[in-house]
């Protein structure tokens, strides 16, 4: 009897031991950003928004698609480890540069020659893509909304 006991609780052991690791597994796909895993060359692969202007709702309008000939909001992105970023339109020409920075799962970018930031929320990022999401609320009630994917 002590033996089949000692059997069964060996069992038990076994299949819990498997259930914590493939468990552990789970968690590994929802990636933190980090300076490390954020710094490279993005090029932007898909984006969707919409723009809601309350005075003028015949200017209201939404999208979804691959980058065309011209971006709605965003270009390609390079992030340097020393702080820096440059956007690209999809013709390689230069867009923006200033200096970034990543708390939690925001990203402010703040261009050289503005008196004001951007704040993207990282959405999703893994070595090859990167999901970020623009929001803007005017006091009016306009809103602007943006979200680009992006690979390496």
């Amino acid at each position: 009897m002590r033996t089949l006991r000692f059997i069964g609780m060996a069992i038990v052991a076994v299949i819990m031991s498997v259930n914590f690791a493939a468990c552990s597994d789970d968690d590994e796909e929802e990636s933190t950003p980090t300076t490390e895993n954020i710094v490279g060359q993005w090029v932007l692969t898909y984006e969707e928004g919409y723009e809601i202007e309350p005075e003028y709702p015949e200017d209201n309008r939404e999208w979804s698609h691959a980058p065309k000939d011209e971006c709605e909001y965003f270009g390609n992105l390079t992030f340097r480890a020393d702080g820096t970023y440059t956007e690209y339109d999809l013709d390689n020409s230069e867009l923006d540069e200033g200096k970034w920075a990543l708390s939690n799962k925001l990203l402010t970018l703040r261009p050289i020659d503005a008196t004001y930031a951007l704040d993207l929320n990282v959405l999703e990022i893994s070595n090859s893509k990167l999901v970020l999401e623009y929001m803007e609320k005017e006091d009016d009630g306009g809103v602007e909304y943006a979200k680009m994917t992006y690979k390496m």
